[in-house]
């Protein structure tokens, strides 16, 4: 994993995960990121960045497994005994592959209709897969990603079947082809999407409960409400309009900049939108910045989390 010499598996480009008849001229951007050699130059990057990169790392030679007693769940350290933390490159893929940007993220409610509280661990997720029209070099790039995430997953799955184990394994990578046995998407969890400030002013206990409908007279058609101004719809007193200066690693937002955020599925009292450490694109950006067909160098560190059945 140290070259990048060809590797066996079909050149699988984002353009097949892509709807039918899409215009031509759409995918002309990529095939200039071809030829100017900007592909190349990621990928020569990513070579010079040795076992700091996913695609150069070697389980067992570069770094270990971490079993934590508590939990059972494992993590993944560096040899000198630090959490790994590596970088990937892939281009974001669409919904169909398991991109989730959305204000509930990876959230399912396990009886279907759990509401988000504060409490609740809210990500999002995005699926990487090899860039379109990409080069030879990248394209190996980025499978190579994919085998170093498959080692540590053939290594546990070698060890449960030793100790008669048969757990059921989501891995980090799958096929991006429904049928095929080639796995060459990644799969990417962000951190958390919410969190509550610490310390944070207390706010009463009715905050984000609907309140009971009033008793009201139906009326007229032709009723017009002389002290009813346009002042009524911003009468929150929390902040909806953010300046540069607001935009900070650490810094909290209302989770109502979001515009699919809303309704009795949120249930926040305290949480807010989080900045992310992720050159300060601020949360509301995400769905025009990381959408799909982007090209993305992501820092990850690496998980594995043991659930009961």
């Amino acid at each position: 994993m140290d070259s990048l010499d060809p590797v066996p598996g079909p050149n699988v480009v984002l353009a097949d995960f892509s709807p039918p008849r899409r215009p031509e001229h759409k995918f002309a951007i990529y095939g200039k990121c071809n030829e100017s050699g900007l592909y190349d130059s990621v990928a020569d990057q990513i070579l010079a960045m040795g076992p700091n990169a996913l695609a150069n790392a070697d389980y067992t030679k570069d770094y270990t497994r971490h079993i934590e007693d508590w939990s059972k769940n494992h993590r993944f350290m560096d040899r000198s005994g630090n959490e790994l933390r590596v970088t990937v490159v892939g281009e974001i893929l669409g919904p169909a592959m398991g991109t989730l940007v959305r204000a509930h993220g990876n959230y399912f409610a396990q009886d279907g209709d759990d509401p988000i509280d504060n409490k609740s661990k809210i990500k999002d997720t995005l699926a990487l897969g090899p860039p379109t029209q990409t080069s030879t070099k990248l394209y190996n790039t980025f499978l190579n990603q994919v085998i170093g995430a498959n080692q540590i997953v053939l290594a546990n799955a070698n060890e449960d079947a030793r100790n008669g184990r048969h757990p059921i394994v989501k891995a980090w990578s799958k096929a991006g082809i429904e049928g095929s046995d080639t796995h060459n998407v990644l799969m990417v969890t962000m951190l958390p999407k919410y969190g509550v400030s610490e310390p944070f002013h207390s706010v009463p206990a009715s905050a984000g409960i609907p309140a009971k409908p009033e008793v009201v007279t139906k009326r007229r058609l032709d009723q017009v409400d002389d002290h009813v101004t346009a002042s009524v719809v911003s009468s929150s007193s929390d902040k909806l309009e953010y300046t540069a200066d607001d935009i900070k690693l650490g810094a909290y937002y209302e989770p109502r900049m979001l515009p699919d955020y809303g309704g009795s599925y949120f249930n926040h009292l305290k949480a807010k939108l989080l900045q992310l450490d992720n050159q300060l694109i601020p949360p509301w950006k995400f769905y025009e910045v990381l959408r799909p067909g982007t090209l993305v160098l992501c820092l990850v560190s690496l998980h594995c989390f043991t659930a009961s059945r």
